[in-house]
Protein backbone atom coordinates (compact mmCIF):
# COMPACT_ATOMS: atom_id res chain seq x y z
CA UNK A 1 0.00 0.00 0.00
CA UNK A 2 1.25 3.63 -0.91
CA UNK A 3 2.29 6.37 1.32
CA UNK A 4 -0.85 8.32 -0.63
CA UNK A 5 -3.35 5.75 -0.02
CA UNK A 6 -2.60 5.12 3.93
CA UNK A 7 -3.15 8.71 4.33
CA UNK A 8 -6.60 8.82 2.86
CA UNK A 9 -7.63 6.06 5.22
CA UNK A 10 -6.48 7.84 8.19
CA UNK A 11 -8.04 10.55 6.88
CA UNK A 12 -11.25 8.88 6.23
CA UNK A 13 -11.04 7.09 9.69
CA UNK A 14 -10.86 10.03 11.58
CA UNK A 15 -13.63 11.46 9.56
CA UNK A 16 -15.48 9.06 10.39
CA UNK A 17 -14.56 8.96 14.23
CA UNK A 18 -15.73 12.91 14.26
CA UNK A 19 -19.00 12.31 12.85
CA UNK A 20 -19.91 9.75 15.16
CA UNK A 21 -22.64 11.17 17.76
CA UNK A 22 -21.94 9.56 20.73
CA UNK A 23 -18.09 9.73 20.31
CA UNK A 24 -15.83 11.47 23.21
CA UNK A 25 -15.65 15.19 23.10
CA UNK A 26 -17.53 18.13 22.05
CA UNK A 27 -20.33 17.69 19.58
CA UNK A 28 -23.29 19.94 18.17
CA UNK A 29 -26.45 18.80 16.87
CA UNK A 30 -29.41 20.53 14.87
CA UNK A 31 -32.21 19.61 17.45
CA UNK A 32 -35.95 20.76 17.28
CA UNK A 33 -34.69 23.72 14.82
CA UNK A 34 -31.91 24.61 16.99
CA UNK A 35 -27.96 23.99 17.35
CA UNK A 36 -27.68 22.66 20.66
CA UNK A 37 -24.13 21.79 22.33
CA UNK A 38 -23.51 18.70 23.99
CA UNK A 39 -19.77 16.70 25.43
CA UNK A 40 -19.31 13.60 26.02
CA UNK A 41 -16.99 11.59 28.54
CA UNK A 42 -17.08 9.10 30.67
CA UNK A 43 -17.82 5.13 30.22
CA UNK A 44 -20.84 2.96 30.64
CA UNK A 45 -24.32 3.20 29.59
CA UNK A 46 -25.31 6.52 27.70
CA UNK A 47 -26.69 8.74 30.26
CA UNK A 48 -28.10 12.46 29.28
CA UNK A 49 -27.65 14.95 32.04
CA UNK A 50 -29.60 18.65 30.85
CA UNK A 51 -28.46 21.56 32.74
CA UNK A 52 -31.06 23.15 34.57
CA UNK A 53 -32.16 25.26 31.70
CA UNK A 54 -32.62 28.72 33.05
CA UNK A 55 -28.77 29.78 32.64
CA UNK A 56 -25.86 27.49 34.16
CA UNK A 57 -23.85 26.07 31.25
CA UNK A 58 -23.12 22.32 31.28
CA UNK A 59 -19.20 23.17 32.67
CA UNK A 60 -20.88 23.86 35.81
CA UNK A 61 -21.82 20.20 36.16
CA UNK A 62 -19.00 18.48 34.12
CA UNK A 63 -15.97 20.55 35.73
CA UNK A 64 -17.67 19.24 39.40
CA UNK A 65 -19.15 16.30 38.88
CA UNK A 66 -15.91 14.08 37.21
CA UNK A 67 -17.04 11.07 39.49
CA UNK A 68 -20.47 10.58 37.15
CA UNK A 69 -18.52 9.18 34.59
CA UNK A 70 -17.37 6.08 36.35
CA UNK A 71 -20.51 4.66 36.05
CA UNK A 72 -22.02 5.89 32.65
CA UNK A 73 -21.24 7.86 29.15
CA UNK A 74 -22.54 11.20 30.37
CA UNK A 75 -24.13 13.57 27.37
CA UNK A 76 -23.81 16.86 29.29
CA UNK A 77 -26.16 18.89 27.13
CA UNK A 78 -26.43 23.15 26.87
CA UNK A 79 -30.03 23.39 26.86
CA UNK A 80 -31.52 25.74 24.89
CA UNK A 81 -30.04 29.39 25.57
CA UNK A 82 -27.83 28.16 27.41
CA UNK A 83 -23.69 27.75 26.95
CA UNK A 84 -23.03 27.23 23.53
CA UNK A 85 -26.52 26.26 22.62
CA UNK A 86 -28.16 28.47 20.18
CA UNK A 87 -31.28 30.20 21.33
CA UNK A 88 -34.82 30.67 20.09
CA UNK A 89 -36.23 34.39 20.57
CA UNK A 90 -40.18 33.12 21.03
CA UNK A 91 -40.73 33.03 25.12
CA UNK A 92 -43.39 29.99 23.75
CA UNK A 93 -40.24 27.82 23.23
CA UNK A 94 -39.22 27.74 26.70
CA UNK A 95 -41.94 25.82 28.35
CA UNK A 96 -41.25 22.27 29.97
CA UNK A 97 -42.52 20.17 26.72
CA UNK A 98 -39.61 21.85 24.68
CA UNK A 99 -36.97 20.77 26.88
CA UNK A 100 -38.73 17.29 27.21
CA UNK A 101 -38.77 17.16 23.02
CA UNK A 102 -34.79 18.32 23.06
CA UNK A 103 -33.93 15.23 25.51
CA UNK A 104 -35.90 12.92 23.01
CA UNK A 105 -34.78 14.00 19.76
CA UNK A 106 -30.83 14.12 21.00
CA UNK A 107 -31.50 9.99 22.25
CA UNK A 108 -32.54 9.34 18.56
CA UNK A 109 -29.66 11.74 17.18
CA UNK A 110 -27.42 9.29 19.25
CA UNK A 111 -28.96 6.42 17.66
CA UNK A 112 -29.90 4.95 21.32
CA UNK A 113 -32.63 3.04 21.88
CA UNK A 114 -32.89 3.13 25.59
CA UNK A 115 -30.85 6.04 27.91
CA UNK A 116 -30.46 6.97 31.31
CA UNK A 117 -31.46 10.84 32.35
CA UNK A 118 -30.03 12.41 35.17
CA UNK A 119 -30.63 15.99 36.27
CA UNK A 120 -30.07 18.33 39.16
CA UNK A 121 -32.50 20.80 40.21
CA UNK A 122 -34.87 22.29 37.25
CA UNK A 123 -32.97 19.54 35.12
CA UNK A 124 -34.44 16.95 37.89
CA UNK A 125 -37.72 18.58 36.90
CA UNK A 126 -36.74 18.22 33.37
CA UNK A 127 -35.98 14.07 33.18
CA UNK A 128 -38.71 13.38 35.34
CA UNK A 129 -40.99 15.52 32.83
CA UNK A 130 -39.17 13.05 30.21
CA UNK A 131 -39.98 9.89 32.17
CA UNK A 132 -43.61 10.89 32.58
CA UNK A 133 -43.75 10.80 28.53
CA UNK A 134 -40.73 8.65 27.37
CA UNK A 135 -40.44 5.91 30.46
CA UNK A 136 -40.37 3.65 27.35
CA UNK A 137 -37.11 5.10 26.12
CA UNK A 138 -35.93 4.48 30.01
CA UNK A 139 -33.57 2.40 31.59
CA UNK A 140 -32.82 4.42 34.73
CA UNK A 141 -33.62 7.97 36.18
CA UNK A 142 -31.34 9.85 38.83
CA UNK A 143 -32.87 13.13 40.08
CA UNK A 144 -30.78 14.93 41.86
CA UNK A 145 -32.14 17.73 44.59
CA UNK A 146 -35.31 18.06 41.64
CA UNK A 147 -37.58 20.67 41.45
CA UNK A 148 -41.30 19.32 42.01
CA UNK A 149 -43.51 22.59 41.59
CA UNK A 150 -44.48 25.66 42.97
CA UNK A 151 -47.78 25.08 45.16
CA UNK A 152 -49.01 25.97 48.80
CA UNK A 153 -47.04 22.99 50.66
CA UNK A 154 -43.25 24.08 48.58
CA UNK A 155 -44.21 27.70 49.07
CA UNK A 156 -44.88 27.28 53.24
CA UNK A 157 -41.54 24.93 53.08
CA UNK A 158 -39.28 27.54 50.93
CA UNK A 159 -40.72 30.26 53.52
CA UNK A 160 -39.34 28.66 56.28
CA UNK A 161 -36.17 27.45 54.49
CA UNK A 162 -35.32 31.08 54.27
CA UNK A 163 -36.50 32.49 58.05
CA UNK A 164 -34.10 29.91 59.22
CA UNK A 165 -31.45 31.75 58.27
CA UNK A 166 -32.54 34.89 59.33
CA UNK A 167 -29.66 35.27 61.84
CA UNK A 168 -27.24 35.16 58.72
CA UNK A 169 -25.20 38.19 57.80
CA UNK A 170 -26.27 37.57 53.39
CA UNK A 171 -30.06 36.88 55.07
CA UNK A 172 -31.35 40.20 54.46
CA UNK A 173 -30.54 41.20 51.07
CA UNK A 174 -30.57 37.60 49.71
CA UNK A 175 -34.27 37.15 51.71
CA UNK A 176 -35.69 40.23 49.59
CA UNK A 177 -34.40 39.10 46.03
CA UNK A 178 -36.08 35.28 46.93
CA UNK A 179 -39.35 36.76 47.98
CA UNK A 180 -39.77 39.44 45.83
CA UNK A 181 -39.64 42.39 47.93
CA UNK A 182 -36.50 43.81 46.65
CA UNK A 183 -37.54 45.33 43.24
CA UNK A 184 -33.66 46.66 42.49
CA UNK A 185 -33.10 45.47 38.71
CA UNK A 186 -30.22 42.93 38.62
CA UNK A 187 -28.89 40.79 36.07
CA UNK A 188 -28.59 37.19 36.39
CA UNK A 189 -25.46 37.10 37.24
CA UNK A 190 -25.38 40.12 39.97
CA UNK A 191 -28.14 38.74 41.38
CA UNK A 192 -26.45 35.12 42.28
CA UNK A 193 -23.55 36.05 44.67
CA UNK A 194 -26.54 37.52 47.10
CA UNK A 195 -28.47 34.76 46.78
CA UNK A 196 -26.18 31.51 46.77
CA UNK A 197 -25.63 31.30 50.15
CA UNK A 198 -28.98 30.16 50.92
CA UNK A 199 -27.77 27.25 48.35
CA UNK A 200 -25.51 25.58 51.34
CA UNK A 201 -25.46 23.92 54.41
CA UNK A 202 -21.85 25.29 55.18
CA UNK A 203 -20.65 28.33 54.07
CA UNK A 204 -17.00 27.43 54.12
CA UNK A 205 -18.31 25.03 50.42
CA UNK A 206 -19.49 28.09 48.60
CA UNK A 207 -16.12 28.89 47.55
CA UNK A 208 -15.49 25.07 46.14
CA UNK A 209 -18.75 26.19 43.92
CA UNK A 210 -17.12 29.30 42.77
CA UNK A 211 -14.01 27.82 41.78
CA UNK A 212 -15.45 25.32 39.39
CA UNK A 213 -14.23 26.01 35.95
CA UNK A 214 -16.02 27.72 33.45
CA UNK A 215 -19.41 28.37 34.96
CA UNK A 216 -21.23 30.63 33.18
CA UNK A 217 -24.75 31.70 32.91
CA UNK A 218 -27.22 32.86 30.38
CA UNK A 219 -29.22 36.02 30.42
CA UNK A 220 -31.11 34.80 27.77
CA UNK A 221 -31.76 31.48 28.90
CA UNK A 222 -32.90 33.51 32.47
CA UNK A 223 -35.91 35.57 30.63
CA UNK A 224 -36.79 33.29 28.60
CA UNK A 225 -37.27 30.84 30.94
CA UNK A 226 -39.39 33.15 33.05
CA UNK A 227 -41.25 34.31 30.46
CA UNK A 228 -41.92 31.29 29.02
CA UNK A 229 -43.00 29.49 32.02
CA UNK A 230 -40.46 26.14 32.41
CA UNK A 231 -41.30 24.63 35.58
CA UNK A 232 -44.85 26.29 35.89
CA UNK A 233 -46.75 22.90 35.02
CA UNK A 234 -48.51 20.20 37.13
CA UNK A 235 -46.09 17.14 37.58
CA UNK A 236 -47.18 15.72 40.56
CA UNK A 237 -49.94 13.83 39.64
CA UNK A 238 -48.22 12.58 36.80
CA UNK A 239 -45.54 10.64 38.41
CA UNK A 240 -47.36 7.43 38.35
CA UNK A 241 -46.33 7.17 34.58
CA UNK A 242 -42.54 7.00 35.08
CA UNK A 243 -42.30 2.98 36.25
CA UNK A 244 -38.09 2.55 35.15
CA UNK A 245 -36.25 2.41 38.46
CA UNK A 246 -35.84 6.11 39.62
CA UNK A 247 -33.15 7.75 42.56
CA UNK A 248 -34.11 10.80 43.74
CA UNK A 249 -31.37 12.09 46.39
CA UNK A 250 -31.53 14.93 48.35
CA UNK A 251 -29.72 17.73 50.84
CA UNK A 252 -31.05 17.88 54.40
CA UNK A 253 -30.88 21.09 54.47
CA UNK A 254 -31.99 22.17 50.27
CA UNK A 255 -33.97 25.40 50.59
CA UNK A 256 -35.04 25.42 47.35
CA UNK A 257 -36.26 21.78 46.53
CA UNK A 258 -36.42 20.34 49.96
CA UNK A 259 -37.04 17.22 51.08
CA UNK A 260 -40.87 17.48 52.56
CA UNK A 261 -42.80 19.36 49.53
CA UNK A 262 -40.33 17.82 46.78
CA UNK A 263 -38.57 14.82 47.46
CA UNK A 264 -40.68 13.21 49.49
CA UNK A 265 -43.26 13.50 47.29
CA UNK A 266 -41.56 12.33 44.00
CA UNK A 267 -40.59 9.21 46.16
CA UNK A 268 -44.11 9.18 46.88
CA UNK A 269 -45.17 9.74 43.24
CA UNK A 270 -42.93 6.75 41.77
CA UNK A 271 -43.47 3.63 42.77
CA UNK A 272 -40.35 1.75 41.74
CA UNK A 273 -38.07 4.47 43.41
CA UNK A 274 -35.49 5.22 46.29
CA UNK A 275 -35.05 8.53 48.19
CA UNK A 276 -31.89 9.21 49.30
CA UNK A 277 -31.51 12.01 52.26
CA UNK A 278 -28.00 13.12 52.85
CA UNK A 279 -27.22 14.98 56.04
CA UNK A 280 -25.46 18.46 56.14
CA UNK A 281 -25.85 19.48 52.38
CA UNK A 282 -27.97 21.86 50.63
CA UNK A 283 -28.82 22.09 46.81
CA UNK A 284 -25.61 21.46 45.95
CA UNK A 285 -24.93 17.65 47.54
CA UNK A 286 -22.03 16.37 45.53
CA UNK A 287 -20.46 19.60 46.64
CA UNK A 288 -21.25 19.24 50.13
CA UNK A 289 -21.10 15.88 50.87
CA UNK A 290 -18.93 14.11 47.82
CA UNK A 291 -18.18 11.14 49.38
CA UNK A 292 -22.21 10.16 50.64
CA UNK A 293 -23.35 11.42 47.58
CA UNK A 294 -21.37 9.83 45.02
CA UNK A 295 -22.27 6.04 47.82
CA UNK A 296 -25.82 6.74 47.17
CA UNK A 297 -25.46 6.22 43.74
CA UNK A 298 -23.01 3.93 43.36
CA UNK A 299 -24.39 1.13 45.87
CA UNK A 300 -28.07 1.94 44.36
CA UNK A 301 -26.73 1.37 40.68
CA UNK A 302 -25.07 -2.20 42.14
CA UNK A 303 -28.81 -3.17 42.99
CA UNK A 304 -30.02 -2.43 39.02
CA UNK A 305 -27.36 -4.83 37.26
Amino acid sequence: MKIYQILILMLVGSLTFAQSPIAKGEHYATINGLKLHYEISGKGPVCIFPTPGWGPNLDAYKNSMPELEKYFTVVWLDTRASGKSEASEKPEDYQTADFVEDIEKLRQHLKQDKIWVMGHSMGGWQVLNYGIKYNKNLNGIIAIAAFAGLDKLAQSEFVKAIEKRKNEPYYKIGSAILLGTDTTKRTLSEEMPNIMPFYFHDQINLSKFFAVENVQLSQKAWEMTSKGGLGSERMLDLLPKITVPTLIVVGDDDFICDRVSHAARIHKGIKNSKLSVIKNAGHFIWIEQSEAFYKSISDWLKTKK
